[in-house]
């Protein structure tokens, strides 16, 4: 994807990055901000991370939303974004 445009949103507790490439598809991360620590940079650059640390994930068992079985399995694991924070932010 070329990226041609970053956007962030600020919706209280939460924030969301969209990242827009130049054919129309987009990524949006969605991250809890209860704490309000995620200024604009901060959020793009933890959003990143996530999206780091997504692809180093298997797919092969991944579902659509609509199939039945799009419940996590019980091995799924979970990704610690608090440790993807820069060390100032996490607490």
């Amino acid at each position: 994807m070329q990226l041609i445009d970053t956007r962030v949103s600020d919706a209280g507790t939460e924030v969301m990055v969209e990242f827009v490439g130049e054919g129309g598809e987009s990524v949006l991360v969605r991250m809890s901000n209860e704490d309000h620590l995620l200024d604009d940079q901060n959020a793009i650059d933890h959003a990143k991370a996530v999206m780091v640390q997504l692809t180093a994930f298997d797919d092969s068992g991944a579902t659509r939303p609509d199939e039945s079985n799009s419940r996590p399995r019980r091995d799924d694991t979970l990704v610690d974004t608090e440790s993807l924070l820069p060390s100032d932010l996490s607490h």
